[in-house]
């Protein structure tokens, strides 16, 4: 099935024709929740949604559209992510501009990763949520289900967005790099693990490229020696790294990428190629790992945690 609209983004198509269904089939939802990995284009599909919305469908050079990207258009009210908590005192300023008259179609609020939100600000957004104004739009986002109010989820329509497999990485990199080196599209399509906002950034900043190749070669020496001095010194020298808010999801994409490097050696493990860890250790390891991101939610003891995990290896 063809798409209607031109949402800017590659991949998911499946959720993008379900969004198309609801905008002209008369089935929207006065709230969405777009969930998943980061770097998918879940806030990018948001922000493409409310111009639809707004423009009644004609938004590639509508000035309504052109006002919601400036971040000036009174009907569309956009929290963008600036790694802050998002405090009580913004949520009641925004409710109360939700309830003010409007000029447009819908009043919508954009808001990138809900789970931003303090227990004080998502109480009083879920409040609106439950009796929300008429022709509201909600359009939110999470990286982080599990770190959202039940409650919350409970009013909303969750929408997933998914990875990409490896072949649509490299058919994506592919259309937007003409000229790359072939070795190199396939390495940024491998390291950007399904997410195509990662795979466009890898690509156009060669220095970030370089590191996250360097994360995925140290991983695998790290694996391949089982030293122990090496994998804390490693792990002493990542933590610092992060201290950095700049620099902080070097941990997540650390786990990430110990991750896409156990993948491979359960593969050549079955492959009947010689893995550096056992199938049985490598599975064990890969279930401490989820483990391990679900903990580093909760503010525990980031160094401690991550050399548990090289003990394990």
């Amino acid at each position: 099935m063809s798409l209607m609209y031109n949402w800017k983004i590659y991949g998911n198509q499946r959720v993008l024709i379900q969004l198309e269904r609801d905008i002209n089939g008369g089935n929207l939802s006065h709230a969405y929740l777009f969930s998943g990995p980061d770097n998918v284009g879940k806030y990018a599909v948001a922000r493409n949604m409310a111009k639809i919305l707004q423009c009644e469908g004609e938004h590639s050079d509508n000035p309504i559209a052109k006002e919601i990207d400036a971040g000036y258009h009174a009907d569309t009210i956009e929290i963008k992510d600036d790694f802050e908590s998002v405090k009580i005192e913004k949520i009641r300023d925004v409710i109360e501009k939700m309830n003010m008259t409007k000029q447009s179609p819908f009043k919508i609020l954009l808001l990138q990763n809900l789970e931003r939100l303090t227990p004080e600000s998502g109480n009083a957004l879920l409040k609106t949520l439950e009796d929300p104004p008429s022709n509201v739009v909600f359009i939110m986002t999470t990286d982080n289900l599990n770190e959202i109010l039940p409650t919350v989820i409970s009013r909303v329509r969750n929408v997933y967005f998914s990875r990409l497999t490896n072949d649509e990485m490299t058919g994506f990199l592919k259309a937007n790099f003409k000229e790359a080196d072939a070795d190199l599209l396939n390495r940024a399509a491998t390291l950007s693990l399904g997410r195509p906002g990662k795979a466009y950034d890898l690509m156009s900043d060669l220095e970030t490229y370089e590191l996250y190749l360097k994360m995925y070669e140290d991983i695998e020496q790290l694996i391949q020696k089982k030293n122990k001095t090496d994998q804390f010194m490693y792990i002493e020298s990542l933590v610092n790294q992060a201290k950095d808010e700049k620099k902080a999801y070097l941990i997540k994409e650390f786990l990430d990428i110990l991750l896409l490097v156990l993948r491979k050696e359960l593969i050549a493990g079955a492959g009947g190629i010689n893995a550096s860890i056992p199938k049985e250790k490598a599975v064990n390891l890969t279930v401490k790992i989820l483990k391990a991101k679900e903990l580093m939610k909760r503010n525990v003891n980031t160094r401690l945690l991550l050399e548990n995990l090289m003990l394990s290896i």
